[in-house]
Order: C-alpha cells, then structure tokens, then sequence
C-alpha cells in the first residue's frame, strides 16, 4: 500500500500496524438490517445491513442471530463445528455495486476454519459467543483410570444412561421462544478482506452493504434431539437479528481527515473464495474424478476440498458441513485414496498422495494445526466413544466426518487451462453425493477520492 510519510499520520487501514498507544474512540450502534425475508422450507432467508460512512469499522463487530424452534422441538442446537454459522448459505459484501468477497456454502468453509481453534478455547469461550463447542474430552471406564476412548466435552457431566446433551441454556426449545440464545458471527470471519484491512468508512462516497443468504427453514437451521420430530420449519427471531457495528475514530484533532487528503488513493490486497461444487457418487470417485475447477490466468494459493454427505441435515450431529473420508478396508485403513492437483503442465505432487497421515500433513502446511485427532480425520482407530450425544451415538456421526483435504499451490499463477482436480477413494457406504472445491484467489482494491474498484491479481 501507499501511505503519507508524515509520521504524524499512522497507517490505520493495515490492522498490524496500528499504534497501540494511539488515542481512540469507540462507538458502537446496533443496527436493523434494512432488508429481511424469513425464506420458507424451499426458499433461502435473506438479510442486508447497509453501514453508516462514519470512521473506521472495526473487524471484529459482529452480526447478533438467534433462532427459534418449531413447538414439537424441545432441545434444538447449532452444528458444534460451526455453531450459529450453519445457518449462513451465503456471504457478500459489496461498495456500490462492486462485490468485495462473495463465499458460496459459507457454513462447510467455516467449518475447516473452525478445526484451526483450539479445542479448549471452543468450550471456555466460542460455546458462549458463537455456538461453537467441539471440544474432547476422556471417556474413562467406571471404575477405572484409563480411558480408551474420548468423545464430546461441553463442561457437563454424562448422565447415567450415558449420554451427553447440551446446557438447558443452549438449547432451543420451541415452548420456550423467547428464552433461545443468542450467537454472534464475527465479520472478519465472514469476510476475509476484514482479516487484514480495515474500512475507513467516513472515505466512502458509495454505500456499503453486508448480505447474508440463509438457508430454508425447514431441514438445515438447527440440530435435533434425537426424540424430536423432524421437517419441522426453524425462524431466525427478526427482533434478535441485529449487526453490532463498532466505529473507531482516531487521534485528538485533525489527524483522520488529514490521513484521508494524504491518502486519496489507496490499495488492497486480499483473497476471496470461488466455490465450484460438483454431484459425485460412491461409483464415480472410486474409478475416480479429474475436475476442472477453472481459474486460469488467477493467482490461486490454496485449494480446499470437501467430500460431503450434502443430504445430512438436522437429524445429524454435523449438519450437511461435514467432510467423509473413505471407507476402511479390511485391515482398518481408510482404502483407495489419491489426490493430486495439475495445473501449469505439472502436478503439485509428484506421486498421487494416497496416505491419510500424509494428506494430514498437506493440510497443516496449508492452513495451520488443526485441532483433530486420527479417527475424527480419516476414521481409523477407533477410538470415538459410543456413548450418545442429543440421542445421536458419537461414534457412529463423528468418526471420518473431518476429511478436510487442503493444498497450498506452489506453481504461481494458473494458466490457460485452468486447476484440474484428480481425486479418487474407496467409498461403499452411498453416503457422500457432493465434492465442494474452494479454490482462495488474490483480488486487489483501489479506493480513489472515495470510489472503489476491485479486479483480480
């Protein structure tokens, strides 16, 4: 980016850079959004919120969502490894008529970002705050020390039938509305160009407007008990729905309008994600799949990849934002897999990769640790508990439902020709029927004399 040089005036876009000692003012507002449309069983829900053009909006304001249950559900809850996030299908943000990030299936991204949080931060804080709470914990033998195995840890104690379930405080009973709580979704998560810029908003001669897609009412919002009735429609509470917007404003005197003249043009840089997802079978991915994903002539430094059961829904634990692994094989290990990615005239590895531990590793080298362990990622050893959570047996919903398969490009730009998949796995359940791919790309933004234009890398 280009700043003043005039050590007087910080760079307050770059959140890295700014200084802590700086004077700032906070005020937060609690905005409506200006448009709002429930959906139906069939038909996406749909929320806007336009921002006030006033100082500098901060990355972690937060959108308020809660929901309120059908009157037959009496222990509804969020997905664990996405909490509140499951409910949201689709997120834009737009200057004018220009889209900044646009992220299709939002919900089963979040999800792998999600496996990066620490697991005790989930239960001492997300549980809280977002919903979220895939935490582990032993599951120790009565009357013994040891634990062989170790399933879902929310802070309560398993009841004597051996079951976990949610606090009474997390869950949404629909003969109680008025007592479902509340979550919050923070906008840099929803937004990757918030991970790293900050909005000047007072700069801005366009409107600037945040949209959420929210999937239909009936199947996806909310997890069930297992004793509950299904097909039952799930409401977000419209007098709940609100964007807590935090406005800093800088300096004692003068120094934000002089850091706006200083600045009448400014660049950014920043990632977006383009979703290409594809209908497979068992049949098809095991004489395997080579996928065209497209963007040629893009700058595209990762590759995300789920293998998803798309009709999992609010009978399961994990929703539809889960990732199956393959089948075991008669020896207990997850059979037939391999994964490449070519592009460039070469394939990023020079062997199909076709150990689980292996691809493990690609993804930390990708994202970062994630807090998974062996039977969660590729199902073996197992050593998930078989005792219930919400009436659901852990065993049997968590194990091999974390494949997140994650490459970090190392080829440079994409050609003519574009990412071609090449994926291939041993399934024989006839559960996966979705392949989501999200290919991260670079897009940059130029702010001038308030004006924003966005182009590709």
């Amino acid at each position: 980016m280009s700043y003043s040089d005039d050590g007087n005036i910080p760079d307050f876009i770059t959140l890295s850079k700014i200084p802590v000692n700086f004077q700032q003012k906070l005020e937060t507002d609690l905005l409506e959004p200006v448009v709002f449309n429930q959906g139906s069983a069939l038909q996406d829900g749909f929320a806007r919120w336009t921002l006030q053009n006033k100082g500098f909006l901060h990355s972690h304001s937060k959108i308020f969502i809660s929901v309120q249950a059908n009157a037959s559900v009496n222990s509804g809850y969020f997905n664990p490894a996405t909490g509140v996030g499951q409910l949201v299908k689709k997120a834009v943000l737009k200057v004018g008529n220009k889209t900044i990030n646009e992220i299709s299936s939002w919900d089963a991204l979040h999800a792998v970002k999600s496996s990066l949080i620490k697991n005790e931060n989930n239960v001492e804080r997300e549980m809280y705050t977002t919903g979220r709470f895939m935490n582990n914990a032993f599951d120790y033998a009565v009357g013994s020390n040891q634990a062989t195995k170790y399933g879902l840890d929310n802070g309560y104690e398993y009841s004597r039938a051996d079951e976990l379930s949610v606090p009474d405080w997390a869950e949404m009973d629909g003969d109680f509305p008025d007592q479902s709580p509340t979550y919050s979704i923070d906008i840099s998560d929803l937004f990757p160009f918030l991970k790293v810029n900050s909005l000047a908003l007072y700069m801005y001669k366009e409107p600037i407007n945040i949209e959420l897609h929210f999937y239909p009412t009936q199947g996806y919002r909310i997890q069930i008990d297992g004793n509950d009735d299904t097909g039952k429609e799930a409401l977000i509470r419209r007098q709940d729905l609100k964007f807590c917007a935090d406005y800093i404003y800088y300096g004692e005197a003068d120094e934000m309008a002089r850091f706006a003249d200083a600045n009448k043009e400014m660049n950014f840089s920043f990632v977006d994600y383009r979703l290409v997802e594809t209908t497979i079978t068992d049949d098809s991915i095991g004489s395997g799949i080579i996928r065209n994903l497209g963007m040629a002539n893009r700058v595209v430094p990762r590759i995300i990849t789920l293998l998803s059961a798309g009709a999992a829904g609010e009978t399961d634990i994990l929703t539809h934002a889960n990732s199956v692994a393959p089948s075991l094989d008669g020896d207990g290990v997850s059979g037939g897999i391999k994964y490449n990615v070519r592009y460039n005239d070469r394939y990023e590895y020079t062997t199909d990769v076709d150990n689980t531990a292996r691809l493990f590793s690609i993804f930390t080298d990708s994202e970062g640790v994630p807090f998974l362990t062996r039977s969660q990622y590729s199902t073996e050893k197992d050593t998930i508990t078989t005792k219930e959570f919400q009436g659901r047996a852990q065993n049997a919903e968590l194990a091999g439902s974390f494949f997140y398969l994650c490459s970090k490009l190392t080829g440079g730009r994409v050609g003519q020709r574009g990412l071609e998949l090449h994926i291939s796995g041993g399934y024989t359940d006839g559960i996966i029927d979705t392949m989501r791919n999200y290919c991260e790309y670079l897009r940059v933004g130029r702010l001038i004399d308030g004006y924003f234009e966005v182009f590709n890398a």
